[in-house]
């Protein structure tokens, strides 16, 4: 697993890095930093390899599958139109591809089997860094970079689940608190999923 997510994160520097020399593209470091979810994901996986912290696991599993899913099933305008073999299409669907691998890793290899006591802690970590990640879009666009969205604390448009979230509470990063329900909704299914097979029941 460690491997695995080492792996994720060298693939995405050297996806970052290529997209910087691209010419045709609009590069700015301040909107390239990693600290978007996947981002985030795969370098909280790579920690949560070599702990023993259950919650971070139960996070880079339960919130792991939809972060990346949402990537690949709808992305946004600017990487949904692109050629496939272009370094857009490649380093971006390439790397959430590893994030969404890495995450059923950690069920599939039974490095994590999530309890409901766990849940918690994970539904805090997800809103800690939403949080997080807004305060620092709020210092960026005060500072250096207006267009600062990470974690997409003030709606992303292209993307019709948090486009409808943002159309019902027009407020950022409180639009996105009913995400916190997607992943008590992943928990309840992969629970029960993980006491399957040998050795289930016995961890809980």
């Amino acid at each position: 697993m460690g491997l695995l997510a080492l792996f994720t994160l060298l693939y995405l520097w050297g996806y970052k890095t290529l997209l910087s020399l691209q010419p045709d593209f609009d590069f700015s470091f301040w909107n390239e930093l990693p600290i978007q979810p996947c981002n985030l994901l795969a370098a909280l996986a790579l920690l949560a390899a070599v702990t023993d912290r259950r919650a971070l696991k139960t996070f880079c599993l339960c919130a792991g599958i939809p972060f990346a899913m949402v990537a690949l099933l709808m992305p946004v305008d600017g990487f949904s139109q692109v050629p496939l073999l272009s370094v857009y299409s490649i380093g971006f669907y390439g790397f959430h591809g590893l994030v969404l691998v890495l995450a059923v890793s950690f069920g599939t290899l039974r490095v994590c089997q999530p309890r409901w006591r766990d849940v918690p802690g994970a539904a805090a970590l997800l809103a800690g860094l939403g949080a997080a990640a807004h305060g620092v879009n709020l210092l960026l666009r005060a500072t250096v970079y207006p267009g600062a969205n990470y974690f997409y604390t003030f709606g992303l448009e292209g993307n019709p689940v948090l486009e409808g979230l943002w159309a019902l509470l027009p407020v950022p990063l409180v639009y996105e608190l009913p995400l916190l329900l997607v992943l008590l909704a992943v928990c309840a299914l992969v629970i029960p999923l993980s006491r399957l097979g040998p050795g289930g029941r016995e961890k809980y």
